[in-house]
């Protein structure tokens, strides 16, 4: 037999304290309701439901809502509204019925909670559960873990989807076959567990900045097909690493077979948080499933307990400054874009590829972009030769140079003083 307390003794116990906000709009809907019952949710992601096209909404005019606007900023030039305190009347799957919003302020931060009010439990929880599994999936979206929470970027998702990796250059046949390498992993997962072996994979690219790691990871995701998870931040003015890191992997956990995104790892991974981390890389049955790919510009900055153990990290990438065959590789590529609209046959391209030694992808790609700005500004300041595509390419070949350094300090430190100058020389220096 249980004890005789009071209906209202939680409420009378913790007093002002905010734990009892959620008891006392309990005890508010209880006293107000007659043949309706409630299921309280703490994530109801209601508005990306609605959006999904599976129910509808309508704000009800009372109890009076709490709302503010604000600016949407630049590329997004409207007013957004944002609720705290709002009751919506939902339609979905003919039943009609009511979602309560109400947010607090904590030590932590705000906390929300939704209480879902129908005819019966059965259909609350029913369309608790139909939200949470439809806005599970990331669909048409990448998510994006910043500030201790995840959000869908729709423009992150369209981004990679117009990623190619035909526009991406390295030596030999390693594209292809560190695609194949992943893809043959989503496809092995019955010869994973026959040989007892946890059916997941880490890789790290490794490289100096502007070398191509961000374009293979986001054209990987394209070819691979699966749901992306992109972590932004681990840092929260509340949460404790551990939380933040959990969230993360749990989230990643739901979504499986996935690809999970730590880029520049040694900016997100420090010392308050790495054991967690690696607590978190290290489970067996849980991590079933997913790829954690990182990348990173300083790999001598990662502890060694994540860089070279391989159960966590077993594949690691390397993309290095480009040779002169990948150099000349890349302009070739950008003189086929160019076709039929910039005069240039590429002829020079070998003397080019010699001439930027030291060049990244991206200070190649400036290269270009820069060269293109000139011509069509007329601004070659050779007047022979003005209007000149290759009077450009030469101009900004040597501004870059030196962006990087006076040639001769260059020169020193390549080693190919001799074989550079001429390529220079050839090219109009």
């Amino acid at each position: 037999m249980s004890p005789q307390l009071p209906d209202d003794l939680f409420v009378s116990i913790l007093g002002d304290n905010v734990a009892a906000v959620s008891l006392r709009v309990e005890r508010t809907l209880r006293e107000g309701l007659s043949d309706e019952t409630f299921v309280a949710t703490h994530d109801l992601d209601l508005s990306e439901y609605v959006q999904l096209g599976h129910a509808t909404k309508t704000l009800c005019p009372l109890p009076f809502p709490s709302l503010s606007e604000s600016w949407g900023g630049l590329d997004n030039d409207r007013l957004q509204t944002h609720y705290e305190q709002v009751l919506w009347q939902v339609d979905w799957n003919s039943h009609r019925l009511h979602v309560l919003q109400v947010s607090w302020a904590t030590d932590c931060g705000t906390q929300s909670r939704h209480w879902v009010i129908a005819r019966n439990e059965s259909i609350s929880r029913d369309f608790i559960l139909d939200v949470a599994r439809k806005t599970n999936d990331p669909g048409q979206t990448v998510l994006v873990f910043q500030n201790g929470y995840w959000n869908r970027s729709s423009e992150m998702f369209h981004m990679i989807q117009g990623t190619s990796m035909d526009d991406l250059v390295l030596p030999g046949e390693r594209r292809k076959e560190m695609i194949a390498d992943f893809q043959r992993f989503l496809q092995s997962r019955s010869q994973y567990e026959s040989l007892g072996l946890a059916w997941r994979r880490g890789a790290i690219l490794i490289g100096p900045p502007g070398n191509g790691k961000t374009h293979f990871l986001r054209a990987l995701v394209h070819e691979l097909d699966v749901p992306c998870l992109y972590v932004q931040s681990l840092k929260h003015s509340y949460y404790e690493p551990e939380q933040l890191l959990d969230k993360v992997f749990e989230r990643a956990r739901q979504v499986r077979p996935c690809i999970l995104i730590f880029e520049d790892l040694d900016s997100l991974i420090d010392d308050d948080n790495r054991s967690f981390f690696l607590n978190q890389l290290d489970g067996f049955e849980k991590n079933v499933g997913l790829i954690v790919i990182a990348t990173t510009n300083h790999a001598e900055r990662i502890d060694a307990a994540i860089l070279d153990r391989p159960s966590r990290f077993d594949r690691k990438y390397e993309f290095l400054v480009p040779g002169v065959e990948d150099r000349a590789r890349f302009l070739e590529l950008w003189k086929n874009k160019l076709a039929g609209t910039v005069p240039w046959d590429g002829r020079n391209i070998p003397e080019l590829a010699a001439a930027t030694e030291g060049f990244s992808f991206a200070y190649l790609k400036e290269l270009m972009v820069s060269s293109l700005l000139q011509w069509v500004h007329g601004s070659a300041s050779t007047p022979a030769t003005k209007g000149s595509f290759e009077t450009a390419l030469a101009e900004q070949t040597r501004l870059l140079q030196s962006q990087r350094g006076s040639t001769a300090g260059y020169l020193a430190q390549s080693g190919d003083s001799g074989t550079l100058s001429k390529a220079l020389r050839r090219i109009g220096w």
